[in-house]
């Protein structure tokens, strides 16, 4: 599988036109201590141009924390990722920071460390910072930072002193993905066009399939060109003549009728009917979906059920219910991990 590539945008600092989520732009001007960029709103409760972090004479044994609260001021999930600078600090080899130890709670749970604030800020220089968790649309979480001088650090580091900020982004993908893929159709979601006459046939439940992709880049992309293919190794072009806007999403389907059952699909995703079941259909019990571009590159596998191999390495998404979709944890973003996706029992198609 070809590996994707992530950017991380960090915050920057923006004031003047923010609505902070909890009292308004009022209260934004007069915190001093909220940063944003894009959707994202940051409240670190330090006043604006100070340190996160200012650490000095401190004893075995003695722990300082942060809470940060993060707003999703946006319409869509984001993966929040963070990076630890250093930004001055006192004191000749070995420095505080390499005993220091940095833990990061959502609330109460741990998700990072513990680990050397030297480690942190090595570990959180890269590309993609260190990965926290998901915040949904509209969503906020606090984050608990701490450091703690251990017992038995001793008294080589006395008198030795750290600064430390913090700044927070979002992970987004390099190119275009597949989000979100309803193949398991409930009734609920399908034309019962032979009501009172048995079953419902595999025909008709393949007609009511769909699968979103998302351009989580800054650039729009031309579908020109642009197939899908599954385990049997057939494939169907996603349209010629349609592009899809940055951040906006696609929904393939066979045609439009389906659409009148679902009363959540996003006014500004673009709906594209492909004419046909998705290359003879998805198969419910396991299969994959390969995306390629014009030039025959793969840029984006996924699988669930039997089928484990879109993944790296090979890993297991579990079949879902009726009714429920298979989606990315944030949109667009892929690690190339059977983690990335969830079982959704409330699809979001164009969300």
């Amino acid at each position: 599988m070809k590996k994707r590539i992530f950017r991380i945008t960090f915050l920057i600092l923006i004031v003047g036109a923010v609505f902070y989520f909890n009292g308004g732009l009022e209260k934004l001007m007069k915190s001093q201590t909220v940063e944003a960029f894009g959707d994202l709103i940051v409240d670190f409760h330090v006043p604006i141009g100070n340190p996160i972090f200012s650490l000095f004479n401190m004893k075995p044994s003695d722990l300082e924390t942060r809470q940060i609260d993060v707003t999703n001021n946006g319409s869509v999930s984001r993966f929040i990722s963070t990076r630890g600078i250093r930004t001055g600090g006192t004191g000749p080899d070995p420095k505080i920071e390499s005993v220091l130890l940095v833990r990061i709670k959502d609330g109460l749970i741990p998700i990072y460390g513990p680990v050397t604030m030297a480690n942190f800020f090595s570990q959180s220089a890269g590309t993609d910072g260190v990965p926290l968790n998901t915040i949904n649309a509209g969503g906020n979480k606090t984050y608990n930072f701490s450091v703690e001088f251990p017992s038995g650090a001793g008294n080589l580091f006395q008198a030795k002193s750290v600064l430390a900020d913090i700044k927070f982004g979002t992970i987004v993908g390099d190119d275009l993905v597949i989000n979100e893929v309803f193949y398991n159709v409930d009734e609920k979601h399908q034309l019962r066009e032979n009501r009172g006459r048995g079953a419902i046939d595999i025909n008709t439940k393949l007609k009511f399939q769909w699968i979103e992709l998302y351009n989580g880049t800054d650039h729009d992309i031309s579908l020109k060109g642009w197939r899908i293919y599954n385990e049997s190794g057939k494939y169907f072009d996603v349209h010629p003549n349609k592009k899809l806007k940055a951040g906006q999403f696609a929904l393939l389907s066979h045609d439009g009728s389906l659409w009148r059952f679902w009363n959540t699909v996003a006014g500004g995703a673009l709906r594209i009917e492909i004419g046909a079941h998705f290359a003879g259909g998805l198969d419910i019990d396991g299969d994959v979906l390969i995306l390629k571009n014009p030039q025959r590159d793969e840029i984006d596998r996924m699988s669930w059920g039997d089928n484990t191999s879109g993944f790296t390495p090979p890993g297991t998404n579990p079949k879902v219910a009726k009714g429920h979709s298979t989606e990315r944890q944030a949109p667009g973003f892929d690690t190339d991990a059977a983690s990335d996706w969830l079982d959704r029992n409330s699809p979001t198609p164009g969300n």
